[in-house]
């Protein structure tokens, strides 16, 4: 079974397993393309320190946890829509790939699979919390080719929570630190971080788990220890072994305390999924279906648009969606939301039928000098409430240099709109007998803005100063042009600009200095003053 990874692409990939070729429908408007595109098989042989000091669940170690409590009881989290039981079942499947030994551990695997036996509780949030990520990880693991236990690993790392984060700064459920993440193309700006992305992080985990176990010539003992620990930690224990004549097996090794609690962890998980019968632990039921279709935009959209068309519960999209960290997805490439399977039409049916300049109700605003929350929503004639919503803002403060999504209906994709002429400033030069009240009063402005604007400590400004002082416009001539900076995205030309806009080029050509037989560059800005009917 496989995941429809759709579009403005879709991704049909066949019900068989390993996972097939998949297919990529490219949709749009006006058009649809079949193409055949193989999976990446890229792996990136390159050392790694993956320090991961994660407050984890780790049993036997009673300082760590991450499962929410109540009055110190732990708490069921809300699930995915539990299936009824089914004859395809996906712990079976699980169980099918399994490729490491089992047999023959030490007592410290039976502590800790005793510690799960104890917690039964513990066991079932930690499953129930895996149910919409560990089908696609066991799928990827599959046709990777590598042990089917590993699908257990991000319950030792991060117990399946997408926003965990540790005192390392390793995020995700696979618990990358930054430096790792880099090396494995996870990509992290203020839009969006990669090691929150199912399917950017499970990817980039299963290259990671690659190199490891080719590292240590099969060994996944020594892998996941290095996966942990970081493979120089891993290495040079060996080598102090192999120098004092012993044994270099992982349990001879002299490892961090975390580090050697770590791999008994996966492998006591691994026992019980593997015969919860003997250990009497239920599991919960798990079908061998795909949770959702992953569906990928190359422009921007917001996320609220998203939940609403596709009618998705903020818990459930925050859960599959958590790689974003904002109410929008970036204003530069191609990025994959993930929706529920049942759910996902709807949104396929609304980019494929609507122009992307409505996919984005917003407009971003950078906060300036004398910016007050009620001046900008008077601008963008909205209301302040709605802004403090979009943005998440708890109070009214603002910072320079902030930027605010602005709530509009229907309107384009503006990136880094900048102030807009609705100050007039003036010089007024100080004369005897001036003082900081008079002159504010005469303005029409306060003190404490001419302070800020002039950069005035205390209350004394000298005669022949010349004082900066904004004032309000007038209405009128707020009303009519809106100025904006327009960022070129790929495909942009004068004659497309001018004509969304209802511009000529030889205006748009004037207010940036152009040579019109230029052509524009994808993420060149451009100053427009447009009309505020159209936008």
């Amino acid at each position: 079974m496989g995941y429809n990874n759709i579009g403005i692409f879709v991704l049909k990939i066949a019900k068989i397993a390993p996972i097939s070729t998949p297919l990529i429908f490219l949709l749009s408007a006006s058009s649809c393309q079949l193409a055949h595109i193989s999976p990446s098989e890229d792996v990136l042989h390159k050392s790694s320190n993956h320090t991961d000091e994660i407050s984890n669940i780790l049993p036997l170690q009673n300082n760590q946890t991450t499962v929410s409590t109540t009055n110190g009881q732990e708490q069921l989290e809300p699930t995915i829509s539990e299936p009824a039981a089914t004859s395809s079942d996906l712990w079976d499947r699980i169980r099918a790939g399994y490729q490491l030994d089992l047999e023959n551990l030490p007592s410290s695997v039976t502590k800790q699979r005793q510690w799960y036996i104890d917690h039964p509780q513990h066991l079932e949030i930690v499953l129930n919390r895996a149910r919409p990520f560990i089908h696609y990880v066991t799928e990827r693991l599959e046709h990777a080719g590598l042990p089917l236990e590993l699908a257990l690993l991000p319950i030792v790392e991060s117990t399946y929570d997408p926003f965990a984060y540790s005192a390392s700064h390793a995020a995700g459920l696979w618990q990358f630190i930054p430096s790792t993440a880099h090396q494995y193309g996870l990509e992290r700006n203020r839009w969006y971080d990669g090691r929150r992305d199912l399917v950017a992080s499970t990817q980039a985990a299963i290259d990671f788990l690659t190199y490891l176990n080719q590292r240590f010539k099969g060994n996944w003992w020594h892998a996941l220890a290095a996966y942990n620990s970081g493979e120089g930690s891993v290495g040079k224990a060996i080598r102090n072994n192999k120098k004092n004549g012993r044994s270099t097996e992982f349990w001879a090794l002299k490892l961090p305390k975390e580090t050697r609690n770590y791999v008994p962890q996966l492998i006591a998980l691994a026992s019980i999924i593997k015969e919860p019968g003997r250990f009497s632990i239920t599991l919960p039921v798990m079908e061998d279906k795909p949770i959702f279709d992953i569906i990928q935009v190359n422009n921007q959209i917001s996320l609220t648009t998203v939940m609403d068309i596709t009618d998705t519960d903020e818990w459930t999209f925050s859960q599959l969606n958590a790689a974003y960290r904002r109410s929008i997805t970036p204003p530069e490439g191609t990025y994959s939301l993930l929706i529920p399977i049942e759910k996902s039409t709807s949104l396929t049916d609304y980019l494929a039928s609507t122009d992307h300049k409505y996919w984005t109700p917003y407009t971003e605003y950078a906060v300036s000098s004398g910016d007050t929350l009620s001046d900008i929503a008077v601008l963008f004639e909205t209301q302040t409430r709605i802004i403090k919503k979009a943005n998440r803002l708890t109070s009214d403060r603002l910072k320079i240099g902030q930027t605010l999504l602005i709530p509009q209906d229907n309107s384009d994709i503006i990136i880094g709109s900048s102030r807009l002429t609705r100050f007039h400033t003036l010089k007024h030069t100080v004369r005897p007998g001036d003082t900081l009240s008079e002159i504010a009063q005469h303005y029409g402005t306060s003190i404490k803005n001419l302070r800020r604007q002039n950069s005035i400590k205390g209350d004394i400004v000298k005669i022949g100063a010349v004082l900066e002082i904004q004032t309000k416009a007038k209405a009128s001539s707020v009303i009519g042009l809106r100025k904006f900076s327009y960022k070129v995205r790929r495909g942009d030309s004068l004659y497309l600009i001018a004509k969304r806009f209802s511009l000529s080029i030889v205006d748009i050509t004037k207010w940036n200095n152009l040579n019109s037989e230029k052509y524009l560059q994808p993420g060149q800005k451009l100053t427009l003053f447009i009309d505020r009917k159209i936008i």
